[in-house]
């Protein structure tokens, strides 16, 4: 009997907590410690669920806009005092180099972060918990998910019709080109104005939002969710007040100070990431082709 393990044994507000603090710290943190600490829950979560396509597939996405970041900043920012080489007269520096790396371990912190949110929150606990406090805003944006997949296959069915029926939309100028697609768009307007009303007609006979939803299934905080929130909460006041303290301040083009980057601020805010990181492996379940076992 195989063994599928999944992180999905918590609240939803402990989850986005704990995404919203990491974030929080991937963005206005410039220091390489506190970038790469992050990368511990990240990993932690993918080595746990074993998705490790998932880590490849991060790379593949990452690989071409790193290039990009990197060319892009040696190229436009020539602040710094080490000079690595001229281009005609631009002058490529060795702190704009750093930042760009700094840049590109960011970006890629913020891809295996989304990666890992995806791991960790359960779509159908997290639609059920936001219809029950904001019913109208879940609608809408459930609605919106449901459109645009929709339109698109809507679209290429209705390009196979009109296929069939003797338009080509490759032959010609542009504006018969514009022509053709625009008989294209009409029908799919149309189209997607009847699915709209008939959504909203079915909502009003149904009663929806007329009175108070019914929740079947109440999730509630448990003690492991108070743990990590409040793990959470304390990483966040450390991470705070060590960057008001200048712990760990990172300027690059005013000369890097190694002290900036491993000193007792970047070395707790580690070990918390890395207890957090535990705490979610061993308060996860395990699922037995689609069954938790607690």
């Amino acid at each position: 009997m195989g063994k599928i393990k999944k992180v999905n044994n918590f609240h939803v507000v402990t989850i986005i907590l704990i995404f919203t603090v990491i974030m929080f710290m991937v963005f206005s943190s410039d220091n390489p410690m506190v970038i790469l600490s992050t990368y511990i829950l990240t990993l932690g979560i993918t080595i746990f669920t074993k998705s490790y396509r998932k880590l490849f597939n991060g790379l593949f996405y990452f690989a071409p806009f790193a290039v990009l970041i990197i060319i892009a900043n040696l190229i436009f920012v020539t602040q710094g005092s080490t000079t690595l080489f001229y281009i005609g007269s631009k002058k490529l520096t060795l702190e704009s180099l750093i930042y760009a790396i700094v840049l590109c371990f960011k970006f890629l912190a913020v891809i295996y972060l989304f990666m890992s949110f995806q791991l960790m929150i359960d779509s159908d606990k997290a639609v059920s918990y936001f219809s029950s406090k904001m019913p109208k805003s879940t609608l809408t944006l459930m609605l919106i998910f449901k459109l645009i997949p929709g339109l698109k296959n809507k679209f290429y069915s209705l390009k196979e019709i009109y296929t069939v029926r003797g338009v080509d939309f490759k032959v010609g100028d542009n504006k018969s080109k514009v022509k053709s697609y625009s008989e294209v768009m009409t029908v799919l307007l149309e189209s997607s104005l009847e699915s709209s009303f008939d959504i909203g007609e079915a909502a009003f006979v149904r009663g929806f939002l007329s009175n108070k939803r019914s929740v079947y299934e109440r999730e509630s905080l448990g003690k492991k969710d108070i743990l990590l929130i409040i793990s959470s909460l304390l990483l966040i006041i450390i991470y705070i007040l060590s960057k008001i303290m200048g712990f760990v301040t990172f300027e690059i083009y005013e000369g890097v100070n190694i002290s900036n980057i491993f000193n007792a601020a970047t070395i707790l805010i580690l070990s918390m990431i890395c207890y957090i990181t535990f705490l979610i492996c061993i308060f996860s379940k395990e699922v037995y082709f689609g069954l938790h076992r607690d």
